[in-house]
Order: C-alpha cells, then structure tokens, then sequence
C-alpha cells in the first residue's frame, strides 16, 4: 500500500527521483503530504488508511572545502544547504562527498578521479572559486557527468593591481635599493637616478 502512495506522488511530478538534480525546474511537493485512502470492506465498514510521506528536499547540498568570503556563503545558503569542512584530507573529502550534489574549491583541493567515484553520481557540479581547473580531473568529471565551472574573471582588478605595482618597481629601482639598504648600505644614486 505505502509503495502505491509513493508511486502515485512520483507519477504527479511526472518524473522519476533519480532524474531530480541541481538544475531541474520542476514543482516539487511540499515536504510532507497526506492522503487519505478510505476502502470499504467485505463486511461494508470504511477503512481509511493515511498515508504520509515526506518529500523531497528542495535545497541541494553544497560542500564548500576552502574558504570563501561571507557574502558569497551568505547568498549560497539561501538557495542550499551549506556544509564548510576546511581543510578535508582526500579520505575525508571522498567519504563526505557522497552527501553532496556539488562543490566547491579554490586552488587547495584536488578533486580527483577517486572523488568523482565516491559521488556515487550524486556530484552533479565542481565550482572553482578562482581562475584555472588544473585542480579537477576533467576526464572523471565528464565520464561521471558533473560539469566543472570556474571564475575565469574573479582576480582580473588583482592581477592589474600587480602588474602595474611591477612596473613601477621596476621603474625606480626598488629591488636594488631593498638590496642595498639589506646589505648595510644606502645607495642613494640607485634611488635617486631613477
């Protein structure tokens, strides 16, 4: 009887759960719902029967491993459920994985292969909280069918900042009058002939 109640609730989603991931866009029930079965016996008494189940969980879960800023976890967890394990050892990340539909990294952690197998195909995105992917096995990723994103323009006004400090360093000597000031010495024409 229960599994007709739960066949009957899939059925209205038109949907099967494990088709639910990250970017579906569909109704989803409310977390719990009732339904009321009434049946007449052979000997013409009404039975009813309640059936109660617990729905999904609309929020997904998000394995945050490094550290990020506040205001990007503050709006991250008004659309999932947020877990922040800093520091995780590859065993602890594989173990903790299979509890996550995505993640999220900065250059610290490898996501490697062996993580995309502990998934269990439940990791359904890797964020890279920064520019490059070196750190993700793109090949287990898409063989796993996880889609690998990053920030391509997340330190462009940084890498300006220091590029232009470069120049500048370069133009007035700075390494060599730190040098010279390191060594005893206060090689005023090194600072001032520039």
């Amino acid at each position: 009887m229960a599994a007709t109640g739960s066949v009957r609730a899939t059925s209205a989603l038109n949907v099967k759960p494990s088709q639910l991931n990250l970017s579906s866009k569909l109704p989803l029930p409310p977390p719990f719902s009732v339904t009321p079965l009434c049946r007449r016996s052979a000997n013409s008494h009404r039975r009813t029967l309640v059936l109660v189940r617990a729905g999904l969980d609309a929020k997904p879960t998000v394995l945050v491993a490094e550290k990020l800023g506040e205001a990007g976890l503050t709006l991250l967890k008004d659309f999932a459920n947020i877990d922040c394990s800093y520091n995780l050892s590859p065993e602890e990340l594989c173990t903790k994985i299979s509890l996550c539909d995505a993640l999220i990294v900065r250059s610290g952690t490898k996501v490697t292969r062996e993580v995309f197998e502990s998934s269990g195909g439940r990791l359904k995105v890797v964020g890279r909280a920064g520019v490059g992917i070196d750190n993700v096995d793109l090949a287990a990723a898409t063989e796993h069918g996880c889609l690998v994103v990053n920030a391509p323009t997340a330190n462009t006004v940084a890498a300006a900042e220091h590029g232009i400090a470069l120049l500048t360093a370069m133009a007035r000597n700075i390494a060599q009058a730190d040098a010279s000031v390191k060594a005893g010495e206060f090689a005023v024409a090194l600072i001032l002939a520039s």
